[in-house]
């Protein structure tokens, strides 16, 4: 099985968040004895997906939009996505002291399992003058509120669903009509 996780990033928050996914998923698999590769990838460097039996694809955030890499994937392999499981990550709001519960037009997504949103980095001295003054506007302080814990678990539940849908006695009409195909978060 070849799994890949791709990702938008402005700024390495949300590629590091990739990382994370793709460690943990790749451990996780290995305790269920399921065979997989694990590819972590900018979205920018993604050309096709047809070689990937599933797909986790995640963004960063900004003024409540994906970015435009991850957005252009989306729109260009939109039919192959909808043919494999596909799991969708979003990071960005920080500071809140409770889980993010952004919504976008990603959590409406029929043919994604799901769309996690994980809690964002914000380290001003990263940041352009055009976002150093927004943050200004809405007076967001730095701070880091992503968990690996969150991340691990996480890829828990993606691991479980790929052993299910591989598992010998679960038949080929079982795995395409799954109960996990659908929109939650």
């Amino acid at each position: 099985m070849r799994i890949l996780i791709a990702t938008a990033s402005r700024h390495g928050s949300t590629r590091e968040l990739g990382q994370w996914l793709g460690s943990a998923l790749t451990a996780r698999l290995s305790d269920t004895a399921t065979a997989a590769t694990v590819d972590v990838r900018d979205a920018a460097d993604v050309d096709s997906i047809a070689e990937y039996d599933a797909v986790v694809l995640g963004s960063g955030v900004y003024m409540g939009r994906w970015l435009g890499d991850a957005r252009s994937l989306v729109a260009r392999e939109q039919s192959e996505l909808e043919t494999r499981p596909v799991w969708l990550f979003s990071s960005g709001p920080i500071g809140s002291g409770t889980p993010p519960t952004a919504k976008s037009k990603w959590s409406e997504a029929s043919w994604a399992i799901e769309h996690k949103v994980f809690g964002g980095k914000l380290d001003r001295s990263t940041l352009s003058l055009f976002e150093r003054a927004v943050v200004r506007m809405i007076n967001a302080g730095d701070g880091d509120d992503r968990s690996r814990a969150e991340v691990d678990e996480w890829a828990g539940d993606i691991s479980g669903v790929l052993a299910k849908r591989l598992s010998p006695s679960t038949s080929a009409v079982d795995r395409d009509s799954s109960p996990e195909k659908g929109p939650s978060s």
